[in-house]
C-alpha cells in the first residue's frame, strides 16, 4: 500500500465512521476496487484509532468530568455500601453505569463472533448487501423524530439495547453509529443525547477493538509511515465529519443518509457481479 493509498483510505475511514453509512463496508469495497489484497485489518483498526481521537476531542469536557467523577468515586466507601444509591446520584455516574451496560454486550459478541465477523472482510457482496440493511435502519429513524415529543431519560435496558446493536454493526456494511443513533431515537432520546451516548459508548469498542487486534498481530507488512498517514488522516477528516453529523441530527435530517446506502449498496453489488 503506497501513502496516497492511506491517506485515500484515511479520508475515507474520517466521513464514513462518523456520518452513517458504514466506515468498514467502505473500506473493504474500496480495498476491492483498488485491488489491495493482502490482510489490512490492522490497518483497519489504525484507521479507527485515528477516528477515536475526535470523538475525544469534541467531547472532551464531558469526558474529563466522566473521569474525574470515576476515579474520586472509586474511593468513597459508599459505593459499596449502597452501590444503587451511590450510582444514581449524578448524572455523570449513571453515565458511566450506562456505557459499562452498553460495553458488555458489544465486547461478549465481538469475542463471540470474531472469527466469523473478520471472515465477511474478504466477502464485499454481503458488505454491499449490508449496505442496504443500514439504508432501511436509517429510515427508521424518521419514525423516532416524528414521535419525538419529549424527551426520554437514558435508561439502563436502553444502555443494554443498544450495546447489542453496537455488536452487530461490527458486521462490514451495517453502520455502527447509523444502527445505535437510529435505535436510540426510536427509544425516544433527544438527537443530542442519542449521539453523545452512540459516541461515547464508541470509545471502549473501539479500543477494545484495538487491544484484540495489538494482541494478534505477529508481523505488520504495512510501512509505519503509511499507518501514520492513514492515521492522521481519518483524525482530522473525523473530527470535521463528527461536527457535520451533529449538526444534521439536530436539524432532523438523519435519514437522508439512507439513500445513499441504498445507491452504493446495489451499485457495488452491481460491479461485483458484472465483474465476477
Amino acid at each position: 500500500m503506497t501513502i496516497l493509498e492511506a491517506i485515500v483510505l484515511g479520508i475515507l475511514q474520517g466521513i464514513t465512521e462518523f456520518l452513517p453509512v458504514s466506515s468498514s463496508g467502505h473500506l473493504v469495497l474500496m480495498q476491492h476496487f483498488l485491488g489491495i489484497k493482502e490482510s489490512q485489518i490492522f490497518f483497519d483498526v489504525m484507521l479507527h484509532f485515528g477516528t477515536l481521537g475526535a470523538v475525544i476531542i469534541v467531547y472532551y469536557q464531558l469526558l474529563g468530568a466522566l473521569v474525574r467523577t470515576g476515579f474520586s468515586t472509586l474511593f468513597q466507601a459508599d459505593l459499596y455500601r449502597h452501590p444503587q444509591l451511590t450510582i444514581s446520584s449524578t448524572p455523570h455516574l449513571r453515565m458511566l453505569w450506562y456505557l459499562l451496560l452498553g460495553s458488555i454486550p458489544t465486547g461478549l459478541i465481538a469475542m463471540l463472533f470474531k472469527n466469523s465477523l473478520e471472515a465477511i472482510f474478504d466477502k464485499p457482496m454481503v458488505v454491499a448487501a449490508m449496505l442496504i440493511v443500514t439504508g432501511l435502519i436509517l429510515q427508521l429513524s424518521r419514525l423516532g423524530h416524528r414521535r419525538l415529543q419529549a424527551e426520554t431519560p437514558l435508561q439502563a435496558w436502553h444502555s443494554s439495547l443498544i450495546g447489542i446493536v453496537q455488536g452487530l454493526a461490527i458486521i462490514p456494511g451495517i453502520s455502527r453509529s447509523g444502527s445505535t443513533i437510529s435505535i436510540s431515537l426510536l427509544l425516544g432520546l433527544s438527537p443530542q443525547a442519542a449521539a453523545q451516548y452512540s459516541f461515547l459508548l464508541s470509545i471502549p469498542a473501539i479500543l477494545g477493538a484495538v487491544i484484540l487486534k495489538l494482541k494478534d498481530v505477529r508481523e505488520i507488512t504495512t510501512a509505519p509511515i503509511v499507518i501514520v498517514a492513514g492515521t492522521l488522516t481519518s483524525f482530522i477528516v473525523g473530527y470535521i465529519a463528527l461536527r457535520f453529523l451533529l449538526a444534521i441530527l439536530n436539524r432532523g435530517k438523519f435519514s437522508i443518509f439512507s439513500y445513499y446506502c441504498f445507491a452504493l449498496g446495489i451499485i457495488a453489488a452491481m460491479s461485483i457481479w458484472l465483474g465476477a
